[in-house]
């Protein structure tokens, strides 16, 4: 082999251990590696019931859905605080969801895992209202139902949920921890904190952040947000 060879391979060889080092970073510091991680990579979540702790009280009415002692808006804004520094997925769950698999996210899977650590599942209950009212959902001709991928991981169907539930409050004049914010149709964040002055943090994924991000002491400014669970939590 000429020198000239060598040189390109070692240079080839570089590229890939420096390229799978990066990956290997990203993934382990800057992956969600919870739990719900398999279901961002399920394309529909079996439905399983809407009371998780057989209290007799359905999830959402419940201020403590999964029955561990901790009121779903604790549990909620914990989750969403551990989602903090996770690289948003660039490709948006395509080509196989390979940055799903590898526990990179989008906007909407910031409310989606959050609620699912307080035992309140966004997949059950976007399948379980389309099999029930699917009029309340743009199927585009059979291109968005449960049956396609990342039917719950779309901002449009969660806030057709909403708006179909009697859970949507629109332009709201103000904001209440565990509001799912909507910026238009295509775009959510989560409210973690509520402050006296009107002010509030909220925890946003976008592709423009690169990072999940917690902005904190936000002025709030009336938005449409889906109100999933009781104040009293």
């Amino acid at each position: 082999m000429s020198k000239w060879s060598m040189r390109v391979l070692v240079a080839v060889l570089m590229v890939i251990v420096f390229s799978g080092g990066v990956c290997g970073y990203l993934v382990l510091f800057h992956g969600y590696h919870g739990s719900a991680k398999a279901n961002a990579e399920a394309g529909v979540g079996e439905f399983t019931t809407d009371d998780v702790d057989g209290d007799g009280i359905p999830n959402l009415k419940d201020p403590d859905a999964d029955g561990d002692g901790v009121p779903n808006a604790q549990d909620i804004v914990q989750a969403a605080n551990r989602l903090v520094g996770v690289l948003y997925d660039p490709l948006k769950g395509g080509y196989g969801n390979i940055g799903g698999k590898m526990g990179f996210i989008v906007c909407i899977d910031v409310p989606r895992i959050a609620y699912a650590k307080a035992g309140i599942r966004l997949a059950d209950l976007l399948t379980a209202d389309f099999k029930r009212h699917p009029k309340h959902y743009n199927t585009e001709n059979g291109g968005n139902t449960p049956e396609t991928p990342y039917f719950f991981r779309r901002v449009r169907n969660v806030y057709d949920y909403a708006q179909g539930n009697g859970f949507l409050v629109k332009d709201s004049l103000q904001p209440r921890v565990g509001d799912i914010v909507f910026y238009g149709r295509y775009h959510a964040t989560l409210v973690t904190k509520v402050y006296q002055n009107g002010y509030y943090d909220e925890i946003e994924a976008d592709p423009k952040l690169i990072f999940v991000k917690k902005h904190v002491h936000k002025k709030w400014q009336p938005h449409d947000v889906a109100r999933l669970i009781p104040l009293t939590s």
